[in-house]
């Protein structure tokens, strides 16, 4: 029984983080720009910059290595 109700935890977990979008760790380098034009190729990277700010609750721009951000579906 515990191992049938630790197994729905674990897809109802993983399940969610799939609808969340993908994850990005930030390089040395990388602004919000260069991230939106490479992970958004068919999208304006304007709304696209918009797009990770709000999802990730950026107050600005900038943002630093090793920092991961979530990147929303397209």
């Amino acid at each position: 029984m515990l191992v049938a109700i630790g197994g729905l935890m674990t897809t109802g977990v993983l399940g969610s983080q799939r609808n969340a979008g993908a994850w990005v760790t930030v390089a040395p380098g990388q602004s919000l720009w260069t991230i939106a034009v490479s992970h958004y190729p068919e999208t304006d990277p304007r709304q696209a910059v918009w797009d990770i700010q709000a999802a990730n609750h950026l107050g600005g721009e900038y943002i630093y290595p090793g920092e991961r951000l979530v990147l929303p579906p397209a």
